[in-house]
Order: structure tokens, then C-alpha cells, then sequence
């Protein structure tokens, strides 16, 4: 398992993070989204999910990865 941090902008509110955690959550993904922080701590199998397809994931739903 993979442990990454990355910086989400464009959260507005826990509705937000709320939406990326399920967008994760149906990669297979486990996903701790903090709106006020601009972060999104993720933990994942590299042999299931890269994590390109984690950041193409959340850009999909309308927000920027850094």
C-alpha cells in the first residue's frame, strides 16, 4: 500500500471533499479530504490504481491536483 498527500484546490466547502472521497471510494481507494486544508491524504494499491489515474480522478470532478 501507497500513502500520498496531495493538494486539491478549488474545494469550497466538506460538500467537496465529500464528492472526491466517494469518487475515490469507487477507484478502490481510501481517501481523507480536508476542504480547509486543501489536501487529500490517500492510501492505495499501486497494483490496482496508479496514481495518475487518482489525480485524473479528482481533476474529472471539477478540481485542480497539485
Amino acid at each position: 500500500m501507497k500513502k500520498i498527500t496531495l493538494k486539491v484546490k478549488g474545494m469550497h466547502c466538506q460538500s467537496c471533499a465529500t464528492l472526491i472521497e466517494d469518487a475515490l471510494e469507487d477507484l478502490g481507494v481510501k481517501g481523507k479530504v480536508d476542504s480547509k486544508k486543501e489536501t487529500a491524504v490517500i492510501v492505495f494499491d499501486e497494483k490496482k490504481v496508479s496514481e495518475e489515474k487518482i489525480k485524473k480522478t479528482i481533476i474529472k470532478e471539477g478540481y485542480n491536483v497539485e
